[in-house]
């Protein structure tokens, strides 16, 4: 069984609990963050910290705790739980509010720790499919607990399509990002990705990083029209970290199979991680 962290105290995940008279459950008021660990150590636990308590400001919601302190609180998650790897989940709750409204700056915690669920061999051995929903999401640099639009998508694309594993926000025509994911693609020798209205996704920054080591990147607006003609396209995200997709909308992509410039950045991917999961320490 989990261990989890809860506003102070270390407890097991089937006892964690906080008040229903939190805001974060009258009124959806909080943000989270979400990161995985290689080889045990948590990847970009400072890049994810941050993100966290950008996150806060951008929501006005109190987060009294700065970096050293989330760190050293996820570390020790970690060392209470045994599994191989762990997805830590990271939530800033509104807290108590005198009013049932307005919060009283009395933030909670929680951190949790679960095992690592890989994703399905078969996504990357022959791609996977998405679906393009029109839909704008407020607030797109802060990763907040309010899923209802990435739900609402999710359950339109299942309905085009039943083997979806995503559904890609349009905004007027232009591709911004997946309902958990941030999107690339590749056309004429370059890969693109969309610059602005999207969530700075801590592993779609480390895909940059590997493009621009080896190749050429673009950040600009992408159309519907171009995405569905793109010779490549991938997902990025935590859980799906390098994704081929070769099925936008019922389109094909490229030959309906995970293209070579897909298979050598998943490679230098998995190089990296490899390297993450045998140094020592930690960043």
């Amino acid at each position: 069984m989990s261990v989890y962290y809860v506003n102070g105290d270390f407890t097991d995940a089937a006892d964690a609990a906080i008040p229903a008279s939190d805001l974060a459950l009258l009124r959806g008021y909080g943000v989270f963050d979400f990161l995985r660990t290689y080889g045990g150590k948590p990847f970009q636990l400072g890049a994810h910290l941050r993100r966290l308590i950008t996150s806060a400001a951008l929501l006005d919601l109190h987060c009294p705790w700065d970096i050293e302190e989330l760190d050293e609180i996820v570390m020790e998650t970690l060392r209470r739980n045994t599994f191989a790897e762990s997805g830590i989940r990271l939530i800033v709750t509104g807290g108590d509010s005198p009013n049932g409204f307005m919060p009283a700056g009395e933030s909670r915690l929680v951190v949790m720790a679960t095992p690592m669920n890989e994703m399905a061999a078969r996504y990357y051995e022959h791609g996977a499919d998405v679906v393009t929903v029109e839909t704008r999401r407020d607030m797109p640099e802060a990763k907040t607990i309010n899923y209802i639009p990435a739900i609402s998508a999710q359950k339109q694309a299942l309905r085009f399509n039943a083997n979806a594993i995503e559904a890609i926000y349009t905004v007027d025509g232009k591709v911004v990002e997946g309902t958990r994911s941030n999107t690339f693609i590749f056309k004429d020798g370059t890969w693109i990705t969309p610059a602005s209205d999207v969530l700075l996704g801590i592993t779609r920054a480390e895909v940059i990083k590997l493009i621009k080591d080896d190749g050429r990147l673009e950040m600009r607006e992408i159309t519907k029209a171009e995405y569905q003609c793109a010779d490549e396209v991938i997902l990025a995200s935590t859980t799906k970290e390098i994704m081929p997709v070769v099925n936008v909308d019922d389109v094909p992509i490229g030959s309906g199979a995970p293209g070579e410039n897909t298979r050598k950045l998943m490679r230098a991917w998995r190089r990296m991680t490899e390297g993450y999961a045998a140094m020592d320490g930690y960043r």
